[in-house]
């Protein structure tokens, strides 16, 4: 197969060219030099047909389409994006941190191009709708694409949604309060339904919801690493989300193919029965991070989530008090730190009362968000937690879907040493929630490919060493180093870190913009 693109065609040689020419008009058999070949324009429906006759012709995307933004693709975000631009309705599977974002807005953004689709509407996570998807759409489409994000109140969702852009973000939950004004806009023809595992329940409103606002001429994307959290069954859901024509008409015929019941209450796998779930999950695509050998060592995240109203309240009224403290006063470094390290308490769900003792403050959002990742992760998962109170909230709330190890300053060398081996050695614990102190030096944690950042922390040399217990000799995936952030402090901290300045310098400065000194 030949790429003629001065022609902007396929050249084909077909032992039968009758079969290609009887179903696609544009298509003609042309000889050249005594051989006769198969001419066939070379476009989306063209490339649809030759595929289903069994012909692997190449998206024209891979050809065609000048890529958008600051990085030349990866081979394999090429041929997710190719995936997308053929299937209307299709999932993709690929593994945190392979860079699905970016090839479905490539794809969407050929797709508009050619007049197919005309505005896209991506729903996510509330932690990923500005820090990854608007951030990809402004940094990679600055000048050719724009995007509004559908977050706050009904009135200023409804404000933002009257905008003419390429693309609108809201988050799962957010089609609860203005589905039906998104439903009633027929320029908004395709649909990205970031970590779809979500809807893997068909009898929550929210899968009831979606479905009811799906026209079937829109295109529809499904994406997620995990499609299976639960039980094989999880799978059937979004199967029929996505339309596939594998799927068993009913939930229980799935069920009873997939699960076996062992007691009055209790339904175990099948053998085969993950199989069975990703064989009814067509169109799909699938890589692995250990699949993509061009991705880089380590990919860094910034996951955002907002503050609970709780949260809110007590980091106004410490945010005040810091304010009142600083009056008439030189504040150093190390005292700065000390204050700012009371409202990173807050963000983390604890406040310190400098008698050994603390309250908790509501951080439903933020062990969400973490629960949110360590289930998208493919493989083991580090969670550092500055706080030892805190650490302690987010090791119970995890405790209640996986086995969970913790260590700190408390935890025993004999202790620490018995749970970093099963770390590297057992299937359990997968996921260790520590102090980033503890784990600072010399540690090899190579079976995870995960690093979670619960809040940021002070010390660039600690931040450097922690993220290098996984990457460290052994590791065979790619990894991903995530951030969690509430506040714009949060944020400017991560910066600090990333741009290994002077922290004390850095710290003393977003001290005196904190309280309002510069």
């Amino acid at each position: 197969m030949i790429v003629h693109k001065q022609s902007n065609s396929l050249i084909l040689k077909l032992r039968d060219p009758s079969k290609v020419t009887n179903v696609i008009p544009r298509a003609r058999v042309v000889n050249y030099k005594g051989v006769d070949l198969t001419q066939v324009h070379f476009g989306l429906d063209e490339v649809r047909v030759l595929r289903n006759l069994g012909i692997n012709a190449p998206s024209p995307v891979k050809y065609n389409y000048k890529w958008e933004g600051k990085f030349t693709p990866f081979s394999h975000q090429v041929t997710t994006t190719e995936f997308f631009t053929l299937n209307p309705r299709a999932i993709c599977l690929n593994d945190m941190g392979t860079g699905k974002s970016l090839s479905a807005l490539w794809a969407a953004d050929y797709l508009m191009q050619k007049g197919v689709r005309r505005k896209a509407i991506i729903v996510s996570p509330m932690s990923t709708m500005d820090s990854v998807w608007a951030n990809e759409i402004r940094m990679h489409f600055m000048f050719t694409r724009t995007c509004a994000v559908l977050h706050g109140t009904k009135e200023r969702r409804l404000k933002m949604l009257a905008l003419d852009v390429d693309f609108y973000i809201i988050n799962h939950d957010g089609l609860k309060v203005i589905g039906d004004d998104i439903a009633k806009r027929e320029d908004i023809d395709l649909w990205i339904l970031d970590e779809a595992a979500v809807y893997r329940n068909s009898q929550t409103s929210r899968f009831k919801s979606i479905t009811k606002m799906l026209q079937p001429t829109d295109w529809v994307w499904l994406m997620t690493g995990t499609p299976c959290p639960v039980a094989p069954t999880d799978a059937w859901a979004l199967a029929k989300l996505m339309g596939s024509p594998l799927a068993p008409k009913y939930f229980n015929t799935f069920k009873h193919a997939t699960m076996e019941q062992v007691t009055q209450y209790k339904w175990v796998p099948r053998p085969g029965a993950f199989d069975q779930a990703f064989a009814i999950l067509q169109p799909g695509i699938r890589f692995k991070k250990s699949d993509c050998l061009d991705l880089p060592a380590v990919t860094l995240q910034h996951r955002q989530c907002d503050l609970t109203i709780t949260q809110q309240k007590v980091y106004k009224d410490m945010h005040q008090e810091l304010v009142a403290s600083i009056q008439g006063r030189e504040v150093t470094a190390a005292n700065a730190a000390v204050k700012l390290s009371k409202l990173l308490q807050i963000c983390c769900g604890v406040l310190y009362d400098g008698a050994g003792g603390h309250a908790n403050v509501d951080a439903k959002n933020r062990l969400e968000l973490v629960e949110e990742i360590c289930e998208e992760a493919a493989n083991k998962v580090i969670i550092f937690v500055p706080f030892t109170a805190a650490l302690e909230q987010v090791a119970a709330h995890l405790k209640q879907r996986w086995t969970v190890e913790v260590v700190h300053g408390a935890t025993s060398p004999t202790e620490r040493k018995r749970i970093f081996d099963a770390f590297q050695q057992s299937p359990d614990p997968r996921i260790l929630v520590a102090h980033p102190k503890t784990t600072a030096h010399g540690l090899t944690l190579t079976e995870a490919d995960t690093t979670i950042w619960y809040a940021p922390i002070f010390s660039l040399e600690i931040f450097e060493q922690a993220n290098n217990r996984m990457n460290r000799p052994g590791q065979r995936n790619p990894m991903t180093v995530v951030m969690l952030e509430s506040t714009g402090m949060e944020s400017a901290i991560y910066a600090a870190l990333r741009g290994k300045g002077r922290m004390q310098d850095s710290v003393l400065d977003l001290y005196k913009k904190e309280v309002g000194l510069v």
